[in-house]
């Protein structure tokens, strides 16, 4: 019960802040991304394994890359390591309401990539807020059933596992940029 409360004053704060945004949704070509953000829930080893595989195949696609983990716990574990092109949050990084409010995740909001991906599973709030009220052109996220936040392209997966999310991400911007060329 003080879990749906909680929630539902999140998606309070969440809804208030968009109204603020002003939304051109404009269709971003992986061909001609420059700078990607990358958000996902860093649980586990085998999820960070993974998203070097993504990290990877965007520098050799010459794409700026940065990408911020959350980790569900007041402390990090030593695989939460921060590189030149990853880092971390976690629930010292969230206001008293849950809202992400630290440096590092507003620097990472204000930051003006061509795309923005979350790849939360779950749609965690705490990586929803970041994406959704990114300065980013284009955002891709997981499709909610609740249909109560939009991102410019959406996902739902048959199976919920992050290499499945990624092959298939990777598959259709790739089928986007090679049907939108001029």
């Amino acid at each position: 019960m003080l879990d749906q409360i909680k929630l539902k004053i999140r998606h309070y704060f969440l809804k208030k802040e968009l109204s603020k945004v002003s939304k051109k949704n404009k269709l971003i070509r992986l061909s001609n991304a420059k700078k990607i953000g990358i958000l996902f829930d860093a649980k586990s080893s085998k999820s960070i394994q993974e998203i070097k595989f993504l990290l990877k195949y965007f520098l050799n696609r010459n794409i700026e890359v940065n990408i911020l983990g959350f980790v569900n716990s007041s402390k990090k574990d030593n695989v939460h390591i921060a590189t030149i092109h990853m880092n971390y949050f976690n629930l010292n990084d969230v206001n008293i309401f849950g809202l992400p409010n630290s440096n590092k995740t507003n620097l990472f909001m204000q930051k003006k990539y061509d795309i923005l991906i979350n790849l939360s599973l779950t749609n965690s709030f705490e990586t929803k807020y970041i994406a959704l009220l990114s300065a980013a052109k284009y955002k891709v996220g997981i499709c909610e059933n609740n249909n109560l936040f939009y991102y410019d392209l959406m996902f739902k997966l048959k199976i919920q596992s992050l290499n499945y999310f990624i092959e298939h991400l990777i598959h259709y911007l790739e089928l986007i940029d090679n049907n939108n060329e001029k």
